[in-house]
């Protein structure tokens, strides 16, 4: 997701900002794919032959992300904030010279500047809040960073795999809600989503069409990457072990996706990977003074790569890789 992590909610009021303060924080997350994690629609399985990378052996994905975010609380119920990320992804597979390769791209992503808002007064209401939130996602990364892959005639350079591209190439609007509700003594359920809204359809770049494939009128010419949008849900209950030390576990749901057609422009017939995953999302929080420490393992139970518009085309159901899991951790510090 090109947009800012969004943390597990705290426990006793933590989430909240008092008017004029400010908060630091530092976000991680870590997505690792294997071949064992290719999907053509919810199944499983080893990519069809005219999907399969070169030498026939799956694809392994590693990206690593942090992203550091200043936000400033104008009144107790609107806050301010701007997040600037820093990715590096790493992709390999066996290419036409018969042996592993690996891509490597490194670089800042993409800047979002949001305000976000409490519907009720949190000194008044502190046992329950619903806060909405509008942000705008500017396109600083590069989209378009080019890789070095090699062929049985020699090396030759490509634009890298969107996967591990910082970004994507397009303004977006970010939208956000997040809510919570105290259900028992010590007990938070919480919610918490965001949905960024791309409305371009395409950037210059393009990649490879495969070649031969039955029903495409334009087999082997390059097609252009999409600008798609992409989102992310978190629901569950949050449960104060240690209230004393600061301590509290949660345990929920996560799915985080790409839609077929965006909000904007609809579908197109470009490069995209649209589904979804769905994942239990274990974690815990540690509260300190003006200090706090998150960490959360989300853990997928189910996954659905869909056919894009390319593959209704050609009437080929596309695949492909889909994290089997994540690292997500963070540190915020109020003053």
């Amino acid at each position: 997701m090109p947009f800012r992590l969004t943390s597990s909610l705290g426990v006793q009021g933590n989430s909240f900002l008092q008017a004029h303060q400010w908060e630091l924080s530092a976000d991680y997350r870590w997505l690792r794919s294997r071949d064992g994690d290719f999907f053509v629609g919810t199944a499983r399985t080893p990519p069809p032959p005219a999907l399969q990378p070169p030498g026939g052996q799956g694809i392994r994905i590693d990206v690593h992300s942090v992203s550091l975010g200043l936000t400033y609380a104008v009144t107790d119920r609107l806050r301010l904030s701007v997040a600037v990320p820093f990715q590096t992804g790493r992709l390999s597979f066996i290419e036409d010279d018969g042996l592993r390769h690996t891509e490597r791209v490194t670089d800042f992503g993409d800047v979002t500047v949001s305000g976000n808002a409490w519907l009720l007064d949190p000194r008044s209401d502190p046992t329950g809040n619903l806060m909405l939130g509008v942000g705008l996602k500017l396109p600083t990364a590069s989209h378009r960073d080019s890789v070095e892959f090699f062929t049985k005639t020699g090396p030759a350079q490509r634009v890298a795999d969107p996967s591990i591209q910082p970004g994507d190439g397009g303004w977006g609007v970010l939208m956000q809600v997040q809510a919570f509700q105290q259900v028992f003594p010590g007990g938070l359920a919480y919610l918490s989503g965001s949905y960024l809204l791309n409305p371009r359809v395409q950037t210059e770049a393009t990649i490879g069409r495969p070649i031969g494939l039955p029903g495409d009128p334009a087999a082997g010419t390059p097609y252009h990457l999409s600008v798609p949008d992409a989102y992310s849900l978190r629901s569950g209950v949050s449960y104060a072990v240690a209230p004393r030390w600061g301590l509290s576990a949660s345990f929920g749901g996560r799915m985080d996706g790409v839609p077929v057609q965006d909000l904007v422009n609809g579908g197109d017939a470009d490069f995209r990977r649209p589904g979804y995953s769905v994942f239990l999302d274990p974690g815990v929080d540690l509260s300190r003074g003006s200090n706090t420490f998150a960490l959360n393992v989300p853990v997928r139970v189910h996954a659905d790569r869909r056919a894009n518009m390319y593959d209704r085309v050609i009437a080929v159901q596309g695949g492909g890789n889909l994290a089997k899991v994540q690292v997500l951790a963070s540190y915020t510090h109020r003053f």
